[in-house]
């Protein structure tokens, strides 16, 4: 069964120094925005640091993954 994890979607590339502020999440990024996925434990960190970095979180998803995100 796939695990339930969620996907944000923020505004710009992350760099690698950006990269590592979500060194417990599995980030890609593509066409201008980055994907964070991340389990439902780490979601309010997760949001909290988008905030704190000035970033413009543009969606945040509940998904069926099929590849588990480890567990922050």
């Amino acid at each position: 069964m796939a695990d339930l994890n969620y996907r944000l979607t923020f505004k710009g590339a992350a760099s690698p120094t950006l990269r590592s502020a979500f060194a417990n999440c599995q980030l890609e990024a593509d066409d201008g925005v980055t994907m964070v996925r991340c389990t439902p434990k780490a979601l309010n960190r997760v949001i909290a640091q988008i905030q704190d970095l000035g970033l413009e979180l543009l969606d945040v998803h509940l998904v069926a993954d099929p590849d588990p995100v480890e567990p922050t």
